[in-house]
């Protein structure tokens, strides 16, 4: 079973790649002009929601499974300890995986009210309001759910040694990055790096 979960966690990353390719709200700033942002989402606006949208459903299937795969072996690794990290891990995955769908549900809401009824005119602000709403959620989503996902397993591969130490220790430091993200644009200063 520890095989089909991670199996289904690469194929939760695979399924997920398009959508990064396809369109990101951070794409659009302070700069972009109310014709862009519209642009944004008619160039190709079918493909932007099978790829952002409908792709997605799949990838969340596979992510599920791969949450609770590894929300069982981390409850046996820790064996008789149960520092109830392996919840926590479960819940961080829960809480990423939640704000990441309605943050896609978001993004497409847009696109997608434009491709379903003829009567609805193109609207900009509603197209900005669309985007920065899921932008939003998809930094809570990273920031926060990802971040504890990802201290939590840490945390338990070193006390039980079911991951390699320096994995372990490379986990907490991407946690606490992503997590610090919110205070200090940290992508930014490391760009600059």
């Amino acid at each position: 079973m520890v095989r089909f979960g991670g199996i289904c966690g690469i194929l939760y990353v695979v399924l997920a790649i398009p959508s990064f390719i396809v369109g990101h709200p951070a794409l659009i700033d302070d700069e972009t002009n109310p014709q862009e942002v519209v642009d944004y989402f008619n160039t190709g606006q079918a493909g932007f929601l099978v790829w952002n949208g409908q792709l997605f459903i799949f990838a969340f299937f596979f992510f599920l499974w791969f949450l609770g795969t590894l929300h069982g072996m981390l409850r046996h690794a820790e064996d008789a300890e149960e520092t109830g990290l392996p919840s926590v891990v479960l819940a961080g995955g829960l809480t990423l995986i939640t704000l990441k769908l309605v943050g896609v549900s978001a993004e497409i809401d847009y696109p997608s009210t434009l491709s379903r009824f003829d009567n609805v005119l193109e609207d900009a602000q509603l197209a900005f309001l669309s985007l920065e709403l899921s932008g939003w959620l998809y930094h809570y989503a990273y920031n926060v759910g990802a971040a504890v996902l990802i201290a939590a397993t840490s945390m338990v591969a070193l006390n039980t040694s079911v991951l390699p130490r320096w994995l372990a220790w490379a986990g907490l430091g991407v946690a606490l990055v992503m997590l610090l993200h919110f205070i200090i644009p940290l992508g930014s200063l490391l760009a600059l790096l």
